[in-house]
């Protein structure tokens, strides 16, 4: 949202974007956020939303072609950003696609194929094997399990969060753990963990990542 915006604003210098969304809570609310942060930086000449399981999306993207927009922003989920960018190219529309975590999947290349997929910006948290604390995690993951998937240490260290907050607060009430969770700092595979008072976590960065030859990676 707001790293995002940031990067089209400061990196890219765009200054015509298309914004399209999928409707739902979290597509039409990352795709708004994009908008309110990138204010005036930048002219957004389209907005609209797109249903979730459309097949055929090349009536809004000829839609969005007519603007001469120089970069394509998505609020969804990958099967959707998968087929906009590989409708997109066979409409001819040459303009980089960028998306949130949602998109970060390998499904997302594989629908959209590796060609289309290159060069995509999407938004996510830090590379875990960039952070110390993850090592011994990464590596007992590979042994058992192959390659990390996006979101492997995110469900790892949320099931070991909850496991703290329910041993500190001696109970499964769930008044009580969620009251524990939001007063204590957890040290585990991501560093320190801590949360504000509305559940929040507190300080969580996001930077942003690309596709290249069809892996993620950090810009």
């Amino acid at each position: 949202r707001m790293e995002g915006s940031a990067f089209v604003k400061d990196k890219l210098k765009i200054k015509r974007v298309a914004i399209i969304h999928d409707k739902t809570t979290y597509g039409q609310g990352l795709a708004d956020e994009f908008k309110k942060h990138l204010a005036n930086a930048a002219e957004v000449v389209y907005y609209s939303g797109i249903t979730q399981g459309d097949k055929d999306i090349k009536t809004v993207l000829t839609s969005v072609k007519e603007k001469k927009p120089e970069l394509i922003y998505f609020g969804g989920i990958y099967p959707e950003t998968g087929l906009l960018t590989k409708q997109a190219r066979e409409i001819n529309m040459a303009v980089p696609f960028m998306s949130g975590d949602g998109s970060i999947d390998p499904k997302f290349v594989e629908i959209a194929g590796d060609r289309a997929a290159e060069g995509t910006y999407l938004t996510f948290s830090p590379d875990p094997k960039n952070i110390p604390a993850a090592k011994g995690f990464i590596e007992k993951y590979n042994a058992k399990f192959g390659e990390l998937g996006p979101y492997s240490i995110y469900a790892y260290e949320a099931m070991n969060i909850l496991l703290a907050a329910i041993k500190e607060s001696g109970t499964t009430d769930g008044k009580v753990v969620i009251e524990k969770l939001h007063s204590m700092e957890f040290s585990g595979a991501l560093g320190k963990v801590k949360f504000t008072e509305k559940g929040d976590v507190a300080g969580s960065p996001y930077v942003i990542w690309t596709t290249k030859t069809g892996k993620f990676e950090e810009y």
